[in-house]
């Protein structure tokens, strides 16, 4: 959250700034007045609990204080607001810019509807009223019987599962003989909380019994033990000697996977299991029956971790701090509420930055609840932070992002790499502006649909009864894999029914990715009535799980049988319905039971009975009185609709569309609908990271109307893909598609090239479709390239999400190149000087006539072709446009990319690219220098790097492809003065490196020996030796520190204090929604309509 020094300052958006869309205003004066009353009543409730604390004037008496003074601010801006000619206190603010003020202002206010006990009331009231939960019809609770040692929360999310026993250091014998298999989560405190607590005197020895008796006690009597590193990777080293104990493994993080095998090499598998869902807690049902109040809520609910976890704590107040702009209510449920509440009496607070969420959230807290109280609140709400501890790990992340998804909640998530490969509907969080424009941005169309993704995701991948089937069947138990047979009805087979059932998607995302069919079910047959009927009757043929009547009147798109299918799995009716018309329309039915049906070619049957099965009269009337649960209105349309938009559903394999056709349509469309900028994006099988990623970062940009977003499809062979670019086009005026035949080119080279050829706008950008605009950059960069008609683009920088989180400083890279008027002016010699370094082409916006007359194409088939087309770009630039703001996200550990799966293959696609850039680089007289000052230096941070995670059995074919790129550079590889010890080494020479390249090494070396030594002591700590050596060195040796660990947080309430003191000198210490809530005030008093 932008904290500003006054209200104007608020208004007025620096100039590399984009202003968010506005949302609607409260209507009148009277609303603004009662809004600033619940606020201020938010503060002084705060102040109140602080004031009743025993050492109110040692510790907390100046945080009390800055809470009434907010509250007294409040309620003056109040009363400004009511009285006309009343002096406003912000009467120094400004307007932004001329025509944005208006009596509809941007209303942000924390707390601006209601107070966050008034919201969370209202949210707890329609979770009372919810209906409860069911299990599965087509997932009964397993004949398996599991001992179980773990955390509540995982105890939880198994009951009902299967037959579960907890084991303790008490009864494990009682249970010795009554178990089909023993599950040992690590675990923390145990099931009931002290079972197993590791933070008990007893602790050591209770582990001792547990690897050393229980374990193999119960594998002697034929119960074969099972861990599950539910903690890994941040705890991996706390449990290993559990794990070693086991038989078999399991992790949630498959980065961890082969350290399991080297330090466990006794196991019999190790595994990657994910976290679960559980329709008995996690379920959607009811989730739309909520008053719109209620569902306004936006939640977190758990621990800070500001200590051990400081960027997650950074990332969360990025979400925080978003939703309170957005003028959203906000509550966070606050785990250790009663344990900070007992030390605000205490003489000596402990209070742990682990436990202490930020004193500026104060208003927003709540007292922790009971963990199913919680799960029906998730129900209620339409969305709710979760945020991850771990950020590089593909598989492993924080199961709330889960659980919400199976409620039905929108999750807005700090980032993971495997959250954002594999449920890209999940909106992560770049900046607190970002967060802001998400939820301004979002309609109700797009909020279902991510919800609705969302579900059905997490019931066909995540289902606990599925998980366990997993455990129990490599553990040697004979427990049958669940795989629903769908059957598909129709009273006339067309070719297009056909076509749409052959394209159904049978897995989540996360499990077609990584290739497997956990969860899916079998392929839709496609039947006539009289074939159903035959099948019905033969005693051979396996029973029908789920039947789809389908009408011709009718496309289905791909995921039609999937949420059908996953809605037996979290709910008990028999019959399920899809339901027609908008969101709005649709919402008080959805996601209910009710009575009957009304279309019979929208509905879904369990197990029908196969006297039901003879005409679609038969069927309907054997279910109009039948229990029927009512999904949503998405996966389904009018064939009439669809028919009459231009735009039908291609048939794969498709031949690909006329590029001089689509050309004239793409310039009309630019004409009649006036756009002025061309977003082109390359696709290829990756339609769910078009919809949720790309194209929702571009729609939900104030100038999207602006925007002509033009969408190349490379051939993708996923009908996922196909269907969503054709569904955008045919729903937005502004949004052109062209499909290359079924099969795609390798690479994003062919896409990009036919797009610039397409574009008929002023100007020209690139976006990948599993990255992001951010915060309406790119129209920052066409206004600031329309202010110099000198230069020939505009550059931004990024954000790059990969391990880490970055800002490139892409601007710092090239301060040899000259800046005169606004502009950079490179010459001939610039790449030379700036040693070859790209930028992205995603973060430019460029001159379409200037770019389309150079005549450069990407190489075809090439990976990394953009940063050759940007060097070529940047060398025949005369000026371009620095923009110092970030303008896209660039999400690099996208785990289905092909920039992340490295393979002999992978090398052989920058060898289309070598050759190209080699080939230009000599025919303008730069090769040379590129060797000189570039080349090594790529080929070993990128190239060596990759093949570092080549698979072994492939490093041979690999090698031989890097050879030949070096050969584009260097006469002979092997024999060539290389000056870095990795190429030395790669090309098997014996000799010294240059001195100055051994510093990477060094570091590398340093990195190690650390993060070993970290290990070894982290070992250590944990033996009863070192918890006596950590005892004795804080009570004797260890620093003592004036303020202590324990008042920590009390720096944030100083700085709290040191806002609100600015006022002395015209500076508002308030934050910048409610300086924007001051000048909407304002802004009403001025005009006539005013109330």
């Amino acid at each position: 959250m932008k904290l500003p020094d006054d209200a104007s300052r608020a208004a007025e958006a620096p100039p590399e700034t984009s202003t968010p869309s506005t949302p609607a205003a409260l209507g009148s004066v009277s609303e603004l007045t009662t809004a600033a009353q619940h606020a201020a009543q938010a503060h002084e409730l705060a102040a109140q609990e602080l004031s009743s604390s025993a050492h109110h004037d040692q510790l907390w008496g100046p945080l009390e204080r800055a809470h009434r003074e907010r509250a007294a601010d409040l309620r003056g801006r109040a009363e400004a607001g009511v009285e006309p000619g009343a002096e406003h206190p912000s009467e120094g603010s400004v307007p932004s810019e001329a025509g944005d003020a208006s009596p509809s202002a941007p209303l942000a206010a924390p707390l601006a509807a209601r107070s966050v006990q008034d919201a969370l009331a209202g949210a707890r009231a329609a979770a009372a009223q919810l209906p409860a939960t069911e299990p599965g019809i087509s997932r009964p609770t397993l004949d398996l019987r599991i001992g179980i040692i773990c955390d509540r929360f995982l105890f939880d999310t198994y009951s009902g599962a299967a037959h579960l026993i907890p084991i303790t250091p008490q009864n494990w014998q009682d249970h010795l003989h009554e178990v089909d298999l023993l599950l040992v989560a690590a675990t923390w405190r145990g099931h009931d909380g002290v079972a197993w607590d590791n933070t008990a005197a007893e602790a050591p020895e209770r582990r001792r019994l547990l690897t050393h008796t229980i374990i193999p006690a119960y594998r002697e009597a034929g119960a074969p033990p099972v861990y599950y590193g539910k903690e890994d990777p941040p705890d991996y080293r706390q449990f290993l000697d559990v794990a070693r104990a086991c038989d078999h493994i399991f992790t949630t993080a498959a980065e961890v996977l082969e350290d399991y095998r080297r330090d466990c090499p006794e196991a019999k598998s190790v595994e990657v299991l994910p976290f679960g869902v559980n329709p008995l807690l996690h379920s959607p049902i009811g989730s739309r029956s909520a008053p719109a109040e209620a569902r306004e809520l936006i939640f977190f609910a758990g621990s800070w971790m500001g200590r051990k976890y400081q960027k997650r704590a950074r990332y969360a107040e990025w979400i925080l701090d978003g939703v309170l702009d957005a003028g959203k209510p906000l509550a966070i449920v606050d785990r250790w509420w009663e344990e900070v509440t007992a030390q605000l009496d205490a003489e000596q607070p402990l209070l742990s930055p682990n436990h202490l969420i930020p004193v500026k959230y104060w208003p927003y807290r709540v007292p922790a609840m009971d963990h199913h109280e919680l799960m029906d609140l998730q129900r209620v709400v339409d969305i709710a932070v979760n945020l991850n501890s771990v950020i590089a790990s593909q598989t492993m992340f924080a199961n709330r992002a889960l659980e919400l998804q199976a409620a039905g909640t929108l999750v807005l998530s700090s980032y993971n790499q495997g959250l954002n490969s594999y449920h890209p509907q999940v909106r992560i969080a770049n900046s607190a502006a970002d967060v802001e424009e998400t939820l301004r941005g979002l309609d109700l169309e797009e909020l279902r649909r991510s919800q609705g993704d969302g579900v059905r995701e997490v019931f066909l991948g995540h289902h606990v009864s599925d998980l366990l089937t997993r455990v129990a069947r490599t553990a040697g138990k004979d427990v049958a894999p669940q795989q629903e047979l769908v059957v598909a009805v129709a009273e006339t087979l067309t070719a297009e029914l056909a076509q749409d059932m052959a394209a159904q998607r049978r897995t989540g995302l996360a499990a077609a990715g990584q290739g497997s069919d956990s969860g899916g079910f079998s392929p839709v047959e496609l039947l006539s009535w009289e074939q159903l009927g035959a099948r019905a009757a033969d005693p051979l043929a396996r029973p029908i799980d789920v039947l789809l009547p389908l009408s011709p009147a009718r496309r289905y798109g791909p995921d039609y049988a999937a949420d059908h299918v996953a809605a037996f799995r979290y709910q008990s009716a028999t019959i399920t319905a899809k339901l027609h018309g908008s969101a709005t329309e649709t919402d008080p039915q959805a996601h209910q039971h009710q009575r009957g049906f009304e279309d019979l070619d929208l509905t879904a049957w369990w197990r029908p009975e196969p006297a039901a099965l003879v005409t679609p009269a038969v069927l309907a009337a054997s279910g109009q009185d039948a229990r029927v649960y009512a999904i949503d209105h998405l996966g389904h349309a009018s064939a009439e609709a669809i028919e009459a938009s231009g735009l039908t559903p291609a048939a794969l394999p498709h031949p690909g569309d006329d590029v001089d056709t689509v050309k004239a349509e793409v310039r009309r469309t630019a004409q009649a609908e006036q756009l002025e900028l061309s977003v082109i994006v390359p696709i290829y099988n990756n339609g769910d990271h078009l919809r949720h990623k790309a194209f929702a970062s571009l729609r939900r940009s104030p100038h999207f109307p602006q925007t002509h977003v033009l969408l190349i499809d490379d051939g993708s062979t996923d009908p996922v893909t196909v269907a969503t670019v054709e569904e955008l086009a045919r729903s937005y005026g502004n949004v052109s598609a062209f499909r290359h035949g079924t099969g795609g080119s390798g690479s994003a080279s062919r896409p990009r090239n036919t797009g610039l050829e397409l574009t008929a706008t002023e100007y020209v950008t690139y976006l990948d479709p599993d990255d992001q605009e951010l915060e309406a950059g790119y129209h920052l960069l066409q206004r600031r390239l329309a202010e110099h008609p000198e230069a020939n683009f505009a550059l931004g920088t990024q954000v790059t999400w990969t391990n880490r989180h970055q800002i490139l400083p892409v601007h710092d890279w090239y301060t040899g190149i000259e800046r005169r008027d606004g502009m950079c002016w490179p010459t001939r010699d610039s790449l030379r000087e700036i040693r070859f370094r790209p930028a992205s082409i995603e973060g430019i916006v460029a001159r379409t006539e200037w770019l389309q007359c150079l005549g450069l194409t990407q190489p075809v088939g090439a990976t990394g072709q953009d940063t050759f087309f940007f060097q070529q770009m940047m060398f025949h630039a005369r000026a371009y446009v620095p923009v110092d703001r970030p303008v896209y996200t660039y999400y690099g550990a996208v785990d289905t990319s092909i920039v992340n799966v490295v393979s002999p293959g992978y090398f052989r696609k920058y060898l289309i690219l070598e050759a190209a850039r080699a080939s230009w680089l000599r025919e303008v007289g730069l090769l040379q220098d590129y060797l000189d000052s570039r080349f090594e230096h790529f080929f070993v941070t990128w190239y060596l790097w990759k093949f570092s995670r080549v698979p072994a059995a492939q490093r041979a074919e690999a090698a031989e492809v890097l050879a030949e790129i070096a050969a584009f550079y260097v006469e002979d590889p092997e024999s060539h003065a290389w000056q870095t010890p990795e190429a030395l080494r790669f090309f098997g020479q014996h000799r010294l490196p240059s001195p100055g390249k051994l510093r990477p090494l060094a570091g590398r070396l340093k990195r190690r020996a650390l993060n070993t030594a970290g290990q070894r002591m982290g070992q250590f700590k944990r033996t009863r030796l070192g918890r006596g050596a950590g005892a004795l060195y804080r009570r004797t040796l260890k620093p003592k520190s004036k303020t202590l660990d324990r008042v920590t947080a009390l720096r944030e309430v100083s700085a709290e204090i040191e806002r609100i003191q600015r006022r002395q000198t015209s500076h508002w210490g308030i934050t910048a929604a409610e300086a924007a809530y001051a000048l909407a005030v304002q802004d009403r008093r001025r005009s006539p309509d005013a109330e």
